[in-house]
């Protein structure tokens, strides 16, 4: 088949026509076995007899130079064939090119009509005057909510509670929020920072989480690249980024949800990590995930998957060891698994100490909680309000943000107790231990519960804990005496022990002596074991030099 672009050597019919009229064909007629014109017998100038030919002298030389054209002829036709790979070859890198060319073109036109987008306060100005109903809903909810979470609850003198609006605080929400709608600009919610300097020759482990929002999962990943980052290097793929904050420090890859696999695959043929390590919760993330495990279990990489909320495993047979962060997890959705341990989420010791708590924390009750539907709900609130109508002079610490933030400020508006309450919004981890000085009591009311960091962090300050009677919160403890099992229950919780110094006092001194059971340190060491074991080695602390040897001592 000829390729377009390029002639190739042809015959012409009437030319064959006539070369089968002058060459009949069979050796009477002088015409080569050969095929070739050029094989026919040369003209000497001597007449023809007829005779036969006798074998004289001229027959060797002659049979030598049809020897020596017949090569000739044979490297021709080589060189002919190689020419023709070569014109292919030519022909199939001009269609990569146009190829190329085209999708140069076509990237160029869509980078400029992309060009053409509408920098963001333009689309936001767009949207105003297009929906100017919904924008303006939008803009006052928002400097709603920059006024509820700018405002304190102070002591009013008189034994109880009143609320005080900060303007510096609120404008600062203010200018936070717009700019971050207008501009798309994002504070740094997690910063990264490495305890230790990285060894030369590091495996490489993959962390696959659906979002990397302020959470317990968040932190375990955070807990990992900042004390085991030096021995394991570390990259996370993620489909959600914090919608309102950044992490520095962190190698983010972006894979959103409704990823296939073949997109895992690619990343995994990128990354090429040693481990890949799965930070599972299920639910509606649990196709996100399923695409992740059908890449990785094609890879060479080995597979670890922690179990993080009050979900069944994801199972398959290529994960070498499950992690659940409680025991309650493991007993009640995987008791039959025998290749899964259990590794509690580790605090850091040295900063949630005890300290000095803040004035009117006696009478203060703090909940530090993602304000989603995820471990807490519409309810969640009721108890606390029943707390402030029985007991006035209690004050509440509502920290977090989230979708029920306006939920639980309308509850609390309503029910009469706002000034009771004081909602902080997002607070930083590295601001977490002096908001926890504010209250001397710590709230649970969670409806679903694997392992929450918040409440060890409480009890490292030596705070005491009250909550339900949910998932792992009594394994956290040590024990159920101040959980309750109902809303009536835990307002009756709470407010005897606000009422009785010694008991809060006695919980306080227990909690500080139990929270070393999930310090850092020992989660480190574990996740360190787990790694190895999973690799089959350890991180080489000394890449290159011979290993250790301990001889006997004489």
């Amino acid at each position: 088949m000829t390729r377009p672009g390029f002639s190739t050597p042809h015959a012409c019919p009437d030319d064959a026509k006539a070369v089968e009229e002058a060459e009949p064909g069979g050796p009477e007629h002088g015409a080569s076995d050969l095929g070739s014109p050029d094989l026919v017998a040369p003209d000497t100038g001597a007449p023809d007899t007829g005779a036969p030919d006798t074998g004289g002298s001229e027959g060797p030389a002659l049979r030598a130079r049809l020897e020596r054209i017949e090569r000739q002829n044979a490297a021709l036709m080589e060189a002919q064939a190689a020419l023709g790979a070569q014109i292919a070859a030519l022909q199939d890198h001009a269609n990569l090119v146009g190829q190329m060319v085209q999708e140069m073109h076509a990237g160029r036109r869509r980078r400029l009509l992309s060009g053409f987008a509408l920098p963001l306060p333009l689309v936001r100005l767009r949207e105003l005057i297009t929906a100017p109903g919904p924008s303006l809903a939008y803009l006052k909810e928002m400097a709603r909510l920059c006024v509820v979470t700018g405002t304190s609850v102070v002591a009013d003198g008189a034994g109880g509670w009143r609320l005080k609006r900060r303007p510096v605080a609120i404008a600062r929400n203010m200018a936070r929020d717009f700019s971050a709608l207008m501009f798309g600009r994002r504070s740094v919610v997690y910063r990264v920072r490495p305890h230790h300097p990285p060894l030369a020759v590091r495996p490489r482990v993959l962390h696959v989480i659906p979002n990397v929002y302020v959470g317990g999962s968040t932190q375990l990943v955070v807990d990992l690249l900042e004390r085991l980052g030096h021995r394991y290097e570390m990259q996370v793929v993620t489909a959600g980024l914090p919608p309102n904050g950044r992490h520095e420090g962190m190698v983010l890859h972006h894979l959103p949800l409704g990823s296939q696999p073949a997109a895992f695959a690619n990343l995994l043929s990128s990354v090429r990590p040693d481990i890949v390590h799965l930070h599972y919760w299920g639910e509606s993330d649990r196709p996100w995930y399923e695409a992740a495990l059908a890449a990785a279990r094609e890879s060479e990489a080995v597979l670890v998957e922690n179990v993080n909320t009050p979900v069944a495993p994801l199972r398959d047979p290529r994960i070498h060891t499950y992690v659940f962060v409680s025991d309650y997890i493991r007993q009640a959705f995987a008791p039959d698994i025998a290749n899964g341990q259990v590794v509690h989420p580790g605090i850091d010791l040295d900063r949630f100490s005890p300290r000095d708590f803040a004035p009117g924390a006696e009478d203060t009750v703090g909940m530090v909680y993602r304000l989603t539907r995820d471990k807490l709900d519409d309810d969640s609130i009721l108890p606390l309000i029943d707390v402030a109508q029985r007991r006035p002079k209690t004050r509440f610490l509502i920290v977090g943000d989230g979708d029920l933030l306006p939920v639980f400020h309308a509850r609390v508006s309503d029910a009469g107790v706002r000034h009771n309450f004081e909602f902080t919004g997002t607070v930083s981890f590295d601001d977490l231990p002096e908001t926890y000085r504010r209250f001397r009591l710590y709230v649970a009311p969670v409806v679903r519960e694997s392992f929450g960091q918040v409440t060890p962090f409480a009890m490292a300050m030596g705070q005491a804990v009250a909550g339900y009677k949910v998932g792992a919160l009594a394994e956290i403890l040590g024990d159920d005496a101040t959980l309750g099992t109902s809303r009536a229950a835990l307002a009756d919780i709470l407010i005897a022990l606000l009422d009785d110094r010694d008991r809060l006092a006695a919980l306080s001194h227990a909690n500080r002596a139990r929270a070393p059971h999930f310090a850092l340190n020992g989660m480190i060491s574990s996740y360190a074991r787990i790694y190895a074991e999973a690799l089959g080695r350890d991180a080489d602390l000394m890449p290159g030099f011979p290993s250790a040897q301990f001889y006997r001592e004489v």
